[in-house]
């Protein structure tokens, strides 16, 4: 196993002119927010969490490239919302969400581990494309929204299709991070994802007309698409803002090596 992975390794380019080059692998790992038409819109305490891994290079003690993939979990629900219009709306969701990205580092002060260079705040920007499903609880079960097109989506009510699953985002956000040895760093850092979908919550547009919505897909997508506490028909009227993307946030924790360490145990291991 590890031979394999020494394979792999030795494919990337490890040396560079600039002494300061070097690599690191790393975890990340904390609370995850949603921002959008669905519950609490202003800065709030995570509600879902996540984690995932890292490769980052070190151009420079300044500058870095990082690519990396993640796991999430978000929710949010009209019930937690202070805006009186949301707490009779009454809605709320769930989704798991899978992201890749590429973005750039920049440290405001020279670091590296193993050097006098020990902290650094930093700042980073990039985008990715991720992988959504939101879901709410109906009747003591977990129910997927999107296939229902519960904005009448593919009905007589609504010709749009329905939204995608599968989306871009860009992404920036800020840090700090330390050096606890000569090839070990952590760090905080919060990144915010501007997504390019306005369906994370599974809502953007119009009430569709319920008798449509009944008719055509179904009893769940009827009773879904309005839960609001007031009742009434409200065909037509805006169930979300379609002028606004959805957003979440990743917050919370680092730990990465300097690459080069495993790089020479495999060196040594492969001879």
């Amino acid at each position: 196993m590890l031979k394999h992975l020494c394979i792999v390794f030795f494919l990337f380019p490890l040396m560079g002119q600039s002494q300061y080059q070097y690599a690191e692998i790393g975890l990340q790992g904390g609370g995850a927010n949603f921002l959008g038409d669905v519950g609490n819109y202003s800065i709030h305490l995570p509600q879902g969490y996540s984690g995932g891994l890292f490769f980052r290079y070190n151009f420079t003690r300044h500058w870095s490239i990082e690519v990396g993939g993640n796991y999430g979990f978000i929710q949010n629900a009209d019930s937690w919302s202070a805006i009186a219009h949301r707490k009779d709306r009454n809605l709320s969701f769930q989704s798991e969400l899978w992201e890749g990205y590429i973005l750039m580092n920049f440290n405001f002060f020279e670091f590296e581990p193993g050097s006098k260079f020990k902290h650094t705040p930093f700042i980073f920007g990039g985008f990715g494309i991720f992988w959504f499903d939101p879901t709410t609880n109906y009747q003591g079960n977990q129910v997927r929204l999107q296939p229902l097109g519960t904005e009448g989506q593919g009905t007589a009510a609504n010709p749009d299709v329905p939204y995608a699953l599968a989306n871009s985002f860009f992404v920036f956000g800020m840090g700090y991070k330390w050096a606890i040895n000569r090839i070990t760093s952590i760090g905080i850092q919060s990144g915010f994802r501007a997504t390019y979908t306005d369906y994370l919550d599974d809502v953007s547009g119009r009430y569709a007309d319920p008798e449509i919505l009944l008719e055509e897909n179904g009893a769940v997508a009827a009773a879904l698409s309005d839960r609001s506490l007031s009742g009434g028909d409200k065909s037509r009227m805006f169930r979300g803002d379609p002028t606004n993307n959805d957003w979440y946030i990743f917050s919370g924790v680092t730990l990465q090596v300097k690459f080069e360490e495993f790089y020479e145990k495999c060196t040594n291991f492969a001879r």
